[in-house]
């Protein structure tokens, strides 16, 4: 256990010692153990079938607290992956990698997961997403579809010709959503 996890333990959450605690090691294993001396000394544990195979690939916030609160609740509501794409007329930049992940694991932590949500510390092209999968469009059908990805496009928009052919367009609705509220909508319904 990090430093940081001893002090929101004892000073967040105001955990006595001896008080019983829930953890995970973030790869489908949780359990209950006695926080004693600075240390959570583990018991009973169970192991948990991944909550979801959903990946969610969308164009960077362009606000770093945008970022952080997408990542978070994707964490926080069993994404599996999420991946940030490059587009074209996308204005947010890739945050940084470790700060992504500390992210997740504030998600994970809240939610008392048992699968630590996997980021990437690089910028993705629709090349490297695994087939098939979904692009949230306005103009797409709004059945919501069996898939496994869906990808979210920047705040300007998709540029004429970027999305590719064999991509299913999906709408949301009929109002313009932000990054990371798409991301959570679109999540939700396919989970």
């Amino acid at each position: 256990m990090s430093e940081e996890q001893r002090r929101h333990l004892g000073k967040v959450l105001r955990v006595g010692e001896g008080e019983w605690v829930s953890y995970t090691d973030g790869e489908g294993t949780i359990g209950n153990g006695r926080f004693l001396s600075g240390q959570v000394l583990r018991e009973e544990e169970t192991r948990m079938p991944a909550p979801s195979d959903l990946t969610v690939v969308a164009a960077p916030p362009d606000n770093k607290n945008r970022a952080r609160f997408l990542v978070e609740k994707l964490a926080e509501m069993g994404a599996a992956e999420l991946l940030f794409l490059d587009t074209r007329h996308g204005r947010g930049r890739l945050p940084n990698g470790e700060k992504v992940r500390s992210w997740a694991v504030s998600g994970l932590e809240q939610s008392r997961g048992a699968w630590l949500m996997k980021t990437s510390d690089r910028l993705v092209g629709f090349a490297d997403i695994k087939r098939p999968f979904v692009v949230c469009d306005r103009e797409g059908g709004r059945e919501t579809p069996l898939a496994r990805t869906v990808v979210i496009g920047p705040e300007g928009g998709w540029a004429s010709g970027e999305v590719p052919e064999d991509a299913i367009l999906w709408g949301l609705g009929d109002t313009v959503l932000r990054v990371e509220t798409a991301a959570l909508v679109a999540a939700a319904r396919i989970l």
